[in-house]
């Protein structure tokens, strides 16, 4: 069996604050400003299987417990 390291979302989306991002095993593979742009560049480039979350910036407040 081999280990598997736990992806550090934070550490990442730090990277591009504000941005919109795709990670795929740990890693970005495209980032954009807005949803439509990075949904398009993931279209382009014919990525479909990642996981898209938007980066926030450091000062934006958080928003927990909807529903």
């Amino acid at each position: 069996m081999r280990a598997v390291e736990p992806i550090r979302i934070a550490e990442l989306a730090r990277q591009v604050p504000g941005q919109w991002v795709a990670l795929r095993d740990g890693v970005i593979v495209e980032a954009a400003s807005s949803l439509d742009q990075l949904m398009s560049a993931l279209a382009v480039r014919c990525i479909s299987d990642v996981t898209v979350m938007r980066s926030p910036v450091e000062d934006e407040a958080e928003l927990v417990g909807l529903g």
